[in-house]
């Protein structure tokens, strides 16, 4: 502005449209779990479109490990089989139960409906030993039954379940399915009669992609089933001026063309942004083209990280660990910077001393786009420390090729990992880490392309 620009002058611009722009931007951050986890749940509970198809309270054991044909995004695990379930706890508690599992890494997350955690339960945080927890709803005020070893009190009355049993597949995959079926999770009532719970599949259903704001319309929804905690009170009668969340002042359809037509651009540009912070790895550590996940990635709330909570952690990995569970480190680029693509060869190669330490065990896993595995010939989606078979140097290291076709040696398909004909990303797990690990000290090589 020069000095014969008056401050008024600002054309013909409404400023309600970028008031709610600016709003909008805001609320579709804070709110994005919230209508991820609601499409997701309808997916499979009221309307399964995969692999996934469980009534509410109840698991759905997955007695494979994933592959190519899981299409919900999120970074799938590959390591050992998946339980999934969705808890609703506004009724009643509902009682989990993990078995001892011995030396096998067997972790179950419990996540609120905005994808932070409220706790674990089972083997990786009670020393390898069975564990049965009480998770129960935020306002629930009952005793403890006999038989309960730790009560989990959700911040939320709708929650997700993860359970994680880890496997390399195989003649191994029969102990491992035996672990998983001993995993159950029932309502309180019973637990206790030893009676069938009825079947519930009524969950809410997302706004249609082709109604006017529709994200938007799932969020007020999906906020007032899941109320945000009261600290986030300021915000969120900030988000109510401009008809978004709890404390909206007039529906989506009442609010004026301006109004809407600023929201409407948040909804547009929204996905865009949070593509650019999950490529990036939000505010993180970087080293040799990887980044490391957030140190609070699973606790993102506890410090008001609601971008970081909406992505990477949320919209690239559905859920995320605490870091003494898991940590992960993802890259999208060669050491050059440039992007990884099936058009190219690469290699990382891990001196003895580069690879990861964990108490349990590390993996690498390829990742199309969005964040699928990529079907390929030999169903070889990554690579990892419980498969058998690894080649290693003389010297104790580790090298891993990744290119499109087969290699012509044959001494090297042990390490191959199929990449797909266009971009791929991969990401670097470790699970029960080292100390280096967790403490972002320790700096994995860069992927080298070859040829």
């Amino acid at each position: 502005m020069n000095e014969t620009t008056s401050p008024l002058d600002v054309g013909s611009a409404d400023w309600r449209e970028s008031w709610a722009y600016l709003v909008g931007m805001q609320a579709y951050a804070y709110g994005f779990p919230a209508v991820y986890f609601t499409k997701l749940r309808f997916g499979m509970v009221r309307k399964p479109v995969g692999v996934i198809d469980t009534p509410l309270n109840k698991l759905f054991h997955v007695p494979r490990l994933s592959s190519h044909e899981e299409q919900y995004g999120g970074s799938p695990y590959r390591d050992g089989i998946y339980s999934i379930g969705w808890l609703e706890l506004g009724a009643e508690p509902v009682v989990v139960h993990a078995p001892d599992c011995g030396e096998r890494y067997v972790s179950i997350q419990l996540a609120e409906f905005y994808s932070d955690l409220f706790g674990y339960v089972g083997p990786s945080v009670n020393g390898g030993k069975a564990q049965t927890a009480l998770v129960v709803g935020p306002d629930w005020q009952g005793s403890t039954p006999e038989g309960i070893d730790i009560v989990l009190r959700s911040p939320t009355p709708s929650a997700f379940m993860v359970a994680r049993v880890s496997s390399p597949g195989g003649d191994d995959l029969a102990a491992a399915r035996d672990v998983q079926r001993q995993i159950y999770v029932k309502p309180l009532s019973s637990w206790l009669d030893g009676s069938t719970p009825s079947e519930r599949r009524d969950v809410a259903v997302p706004c249609a992609p082709d109604q006017p704001l529709a994200d938007f319309a799932t969020m007020n929804a999906a906020l007032q089933e899941n109320p945000p905690p009261a600290r986030d009170e300021a915000l969120l009668r900030q988000f109510g001026r401009v008809g978004l969340g709890p404390y909206a002042e007039q529906p989506l359809e009442s609010l004026d063309a301006a109004t809407r037509r600023g929201l409407q651009r948040a909804l547009q540009d929204g996905p865009r942004l949070f593509a650019q912070v999950a490529r990036a790895g939000g505010a993180t550590r970087q080293v040799n083209g990887w980044f490391y996940g957030d140190r609070n990635w699973g606790r993102m709330a506890s410090v008001h990280d609601f971008l970081g909570r909406a992505t990477p952690q949320s919209f690239s990995g559905i859920v995320e660990h605490w870091i003494e569970q898991s940590t992960k480190l993802r890259t999208f680029v060669d050491a050059d910077g440039a992007d990884l693509s099936g058009e190219h060869a690469y290699v990382l190669h891990l001196r003895a001393d580069e690879i990861p330490q964990a108490r349990a065990f590390w993996s690498v896993t390829l990742y199309d786009e969005r964040f699928n595995m990529v079907d390929n010939p030999i169903k070889r989606y990554g690579i990892s420390s419980l498969v058998d078979g690894l080649v290693y140097g003389a010297d104790g290291s580790l090298e891993i090729l990744m290119q499109h076709e087969a290699p012509t040696d044959e001494s090297r398909r042990a390490n191959w990992l199929p990449t797909p004909q266009g971009r791929f990303n991969l990401f670097l797990r470790t699970y029960l880490p080292g100390p280096s690990v967790q403490d972002q000290s320790y700096a994995p090589p860069p992927v080298r392309r070859i040829g």
